[in-house]
């Protein structure tokens, strides 16, 4: 389907017939372009289609082996110890001994108050008793106590005694020294 085209007069017919061709080949090309670029858009819609079914397909696929392997060994493994939850078990075990600790604490520590509270009540008992024999230990230090007073009033008394004699016979022997020196003093012939 040749394209009418509106050329100036002045170029020739051959011209013009070369600018026709070309423009017929042009739109021939565009044409073909146009074709190959909708066949290659519904090649390509093609594959993306196929390519999401095949990861659907792919994603199933693994997601079913996976189940599998899963319920195979679940089944191979339920006699095993290891079954259980080993962190879990030992969580709880750690939490049941934390507690057992602290009701431990608690109980020791009662039972050192009442151990406390035992001790406290003999030693007043003890205390109480003792009363009567620290009024008697009291009274016997107070007897000691007197005895050593009359003891050190006596022992003053003697000396005190001594000193008086020492005194005494010091002033006997100063007044019979000046007695016989009066005497010798009287007796003698100048003073008359």
């Amino acid at each position: 389907m040749p394209i009418p085209v509106l050329l100036p007069p002045t170029i020739r017919d051959e011209g013009r017939d070369r600018l026709l061709r070309r423009s017929e080949h042009n739109a021939r090309a565009r044409a073909h372009a146009a074709k190959v670029a909708g066949y290659n858009e519904s090649e390509r819609i093609k594959a993306r289609d196929e390519f999401r079914r095949e990861k659907v397909l792919s994603r199933r696929n693994f997601l079913d082996a996976l189940r599998d392997r899963e319920e195979r060994w679940v089944y191979k493994t339920q006699d095993s110890p290891f079954y259980e939850d080993l962190w879990a078990e030992d969580d709880r075990i750690f939490h049941l001994n934390i507690s057992r600790n602290k009701e431990m604490q608690i109980k020791n520590k009662l039972a050192q108050l009442r151990q406390q509270e035992a001790y406290d009540a003999i030693k007043r008992r003890a205390t109480a008793e003792h009363d009567e024999l620290e009024l008697l230990r009291n009274e016997r230090r107070f007897y000691v106590q007197g005895q050593k007073h009359l003891k050190a009033m006596k022992d003053v008394n003697k000396t005190n005694a001594r000193a008086a004699k020492v005194i005494e016979e010091r002033n006997k022997r100063e007044f019979e020294r000046q007695q016989t020196a009066l005497d010798r003093a009287m007796s003698d012939p100048c003073l008359n």
